[in-house]
């Protein structure tokens, strides 16, 4: 079978098996994620309470909610396994060309939204950590749902870097390294300018609390998107002191700096697209702008549980997410708009 007409599961030979497995082991967790409680919540009197994500996206609805239980419902429910299912038919079906490889880039930008109802349960425990009235205590639930998460996450990632290998060069493509920033004219000048400003909200937005407790009998504790990876460790819940600081604080950090070194150290054509692409994948983990809609989402419907003051922080939060899009989306462009031109150069 030639080259470009084999599937991703022809290609990779033995490893595509193990991908297969690991991708059956993501739906059973995904289906256990589904089943099994999510978060125990208990306060001072009232006593305590089981949630599951099903459950919750109930009381949403017996509550009027409609919006919101929709929202996790197509994002936490229903999309996991859409994803897992794409995957596969792509995996074992799709040849090699531009429907596959727009199929993957799509899987991979929409994944990190089916985490959602995780960072909703991390603002509940981070609010309930070192308190005495109320407390969040994580269940086996969550656990299974951000592993199923991850590794589809994970495994859709491999999946297009495998493909990106089908991808190839022009036979005339320079071989002079050159830097990004002086061949995209006007437009690289513009993403430039966004992902200087990203960095600087990011920046802010670390040390800024984005909201307070304001509540009879807890404490004042005040967050920012720094703090949390540090609270959730200091209260012994590593998986999600583990995502926070690998979501909210690295993943961007990384994101941004090597946008950056993107644009200033010079190389070949060849090696500037595969930087963009690396980018696009570790962008894939940034999961600020999820966590503003989660933030977003318990102000709505989590205030009967804590009462919280929204601070300055949170507004920088949502402008970092959206900068921090923006700066992807222009220099995406920007960086192809500079690629023809050296590609055009060389003709």
């Amino acid at each position: 079978m030639p080259a470009a007409s084999q599937t991703l599961h022809r290609r990779a030979g033995v490893w595509g098996r193990f991908w297969l497995a690991a991708l059956g082991i993501a739906l059973s967790l995904q289906v256990a994620g589904l089943l099994l409680p999510f978060l125990r919540i208990a306060v001072f009197i009232k006593g305590g309470e089981d949630y599951s994500l099903l459950r919750s996206v109930s009381l949403l609805w017996q509550g009027g909610m409609h919006l919101l239980a929709l929202l996790i419902v197509g994002f936490s429910v229903i999309f996991p396994f859409v994803k897992i299912g794409v995957l596969a038919w792509a995996w074992l079906r799709l040849p090699a060309g531009p429907r596959r490889t727009h199929v993957l880039e799509w899987m991979g930008r929409l994944g990190k939204w089916s985490m959602l109802d995780p960072l909703g349960v991390l603002v509940l425990v981070l609010l309930a950590t070192d308190q005495w009235a109320v407390t969040a205590t994580t269940y086996l639930g969550v656990y299974a749902f951000l592993t199923a998460v991850a590794t589809t996450m994970w495994l859709s990632i491999t999946a297009s870097a495998l493909d990106a290998r089908e991808i190839r060069e022009k036979s005339s493509a320079p071989r002079e390294r050159i830097a990004l920033a002086k061949r995209s004219g006007r437009l690289g000048v513009a993403a430039i300018a966004v992902l200087a400003i990203a960095l600087a909200l990011f920046v802010g937005a670390l040390g800024l609390p984005f909201m307070q407790i304001h509540q009879f009998l807890l404490r004042d504790n005040a967050y920012g998107v720094g703090s949390v990876p540090l609270a959730m460790a200091q209260g012994g819940n590593w998986p999600l002191a583990f995502l926070s600081a690998v979501g909210l604080v690295a993943m961007p950090a990384i994101t941004l700096l090597a946008e950056a070194w993107a644009w200033i150290v010079p190389a070949t054509a060849h090696a500037h697209r595969r930087r963009w692409r690396w980018i696009g994948w570790i962008r894939e983990w940034c999961m600020l702008d999820v966590m503003a809609l989660a933030l977003g989402l318990f102000l709505m419907e989590g205030q009967d549980v804590i009462r919280v003051d929204v601070k300055h922080g949170l507004w920088l939060l949502v402008a970092t997410a959206a900068m921090l899009w923006l700066s992807g989306w222009l220099g995406q462009r920007a960086a192809a708009e500079g690629l023809r031109r050296i590609d055009g150069a060389s003709e």
